[in-house]
């Protein structure tokens, strides 16, 4: 019994409405975030594609004369006119190791693209980009110096994907979202050692411009379902 002469049953019963109907409600659960779903395999095609392309490149520059046609410099490209050395130098790699190396990041980074942002960023905007860091560079080396290797494309993809990565991973907070930008950039872009034929600026220039172009394009991208084929 209680102070009312009531039952604890019945005091119960009369007083469900308030412990049923209080002011406070449950969150309901966010829906996922366009980033929550793990790509299609099929978006790796067209960097696998590329891949076998950079690699064929590779052997007309080791193996035939023709490969003298394919690197880029200053002195090719401004004085002899010779333009699609921009493009054709981002195939060309110096030997299978250095097409390895490349490799990882460019599938990976290739599929990312593909699969959230469609085939207008990649590959058509990232080789487009992998030029105007192909011209940056060589701008900035002695006209005789001659540029090969994806490398600055690859780090203008990485910078394109954390840009995007920032704006639409909406699952997480944004100082979570930049902690992890941050920690991927230092544990993975940064070299380990020095080498005297690696292209350090390239690479400074390449992630430079796609951290850029990712700002830009920002309002105009939207996210695709990755599981659907597009």
């Amino acid at each position: 019994m209680n102070n009312n002469g009531q039952s604890e049953e019945d005091y119960n019963k009369n007083n469900s409405y308030y412990s049923e109907h209080d002011d406070i409600e449950e969150e309901l659960p966010k829906p996922p975030g366009p980033l929550s779903k793990m790509p299609s395999v099929r978006h790796f095609r067209p960097a696998v594609i590329c891949i076998i392309l950079f690699y064929l490149a590779s052997v007309l520059y080791s193996d035939y004369s023709f490969g003298n046609r394919l690197w880029a410099s200053a002195d090719a490209v401004f004085k002899n006119n010779e333009y699609w050395r921009l493009l054709t130098s981002l195939f060309v790699h110096s030997d299978l190791m250095h097409l390895l190396s490349n490799s990882f990041i460019f599938l990976l980074f290739g599929w990312l693209l593909r699969a959230y942002f469609g085939f207008l960023i990649f590959p058509v905007f990232s080789f487009f980009i992998g030029t105007v860091v192909t011209l940056l560079t060589i701008c900035n080396y002695n006209p005789s110096v001659r540029l090969i290797g994806a490398s600055g494309m690859d780090y203008a993809m990485v910078a394109l994907w954390l840009v995007f990565y920032l704006r639409f991973d909406v699952d997480n907070r944004i100082p979570v979202r930049i902690l992890r930008t941050a920690g991927f950039t230092l544990a993975m872009l940064l070299p380990s050692g020095l080498s005297p034929q690696t292209s350090y600026l390239a690479h400074a220039v390449g992630f430079i411009t796609g951290l850029l172009s990712g700002f830009i394009l920002l309002p105009f991208v939207k996210v695709k379902d990755p599981a659907k084929k597009s």
